[in-house]
């Protein structure tokens, strides 16, 4: 009867794991490892720095999408502003050339001063 520890090592070598390391079972060599000298490095590391690149890109387009997006929404909302200041100038107008104003309209007429000019 073998040892569990020998059985493992058995079953490591079966599996082709690490058996010095007591790994899971991992079949990447490691540069210690490596026997062949006319072995190829692998190719994945470049392209995994290509596909960085392209998401970067990406990233990078994105942002400035959002940027237009954000200053589109800026423009938009300082229209906004101004079509409501015209408004509101154009109210306090009519209302302060009136002379006789009820309650309400002075409430409205003394606002819009305050929003308006800060007075």
């Amino acid at each position: 009867m073998k040892s569990p520890q020998m059985q493992r090592k058995m079953f490591l070598i079966q599996v082709g794991g690490n058996t010095r390391s007591g790994s899971s079972g991992s079949k990447r060599s490691h540069e210690s490892d490596a026997c062949d000298s006319n072995s190829v490095g692998s190719s994945a590391r470049p392209m995994r720095r290509e596909a960085a690149k392209k998401k970067g890109k990406r990233k990078e387009k994105e942002l400035e999408r959002l940027d237009k997006i954000a200053s589109r929404q800026e423009e938009a909302n300082q229209l906004m502003k101004e079509r409501t200041m015209a408004k509101n100038m154009k109210i306090f107008m009519k209302l302060s050339s009136k002379k006789n104003l009820d309650d309400q309209q002075k409430d409205i007429l003394e606002r819009l001063s305050q929003e308006l000019f800060g007075k």
